[in-house]
């Protein structure tokens, strides 16, 4: 298993925006309906502050890179954020799930 995340702030203008390519971004990912993820968006309080999170259940096969939402919408973040994104693996130190 691993879990990445993608953590970006735009400007306040484009909050909207951001929004709105995330919900086609969710589209295009239960059309595509990939097995094996967890994937979150998330806006970070009433700010500009935006957190992707994906956990693999295959760390060695990531399924979205199979969905060309998935990819322009990453070209996307570069642009909202003004530099490119890179993900980031997050350490995972404790969970609950019942």
């Amino acid at each position: 298993m691993s879990v990445q995340i993608v953590r970006f702030r735009t400007d306040a203008e484009r909050i909207p925006e951001v929004e709105d390519a995330i919900k086609k971004l969710f589209t295009a990912v239960e059309e595509a309906a990939p097995t094996g993820i967890h994937y979150t968006a998330a806006r970070v309080g009433d700010g500009a502050e935006f957190l992707l999170s994906l956990r693999l259940v295959d760390s060695n096969a990531n399924p979205l890179l199979d969905i060309p939402a998935t990819l322009a919408f990453r070209t996307r973040v570069a642009e909202w954020a003004g530099a490119p994104v890179p993900p980031q693996p997050l350490t995972v130190l404790g969970r609950y799930s019942r």
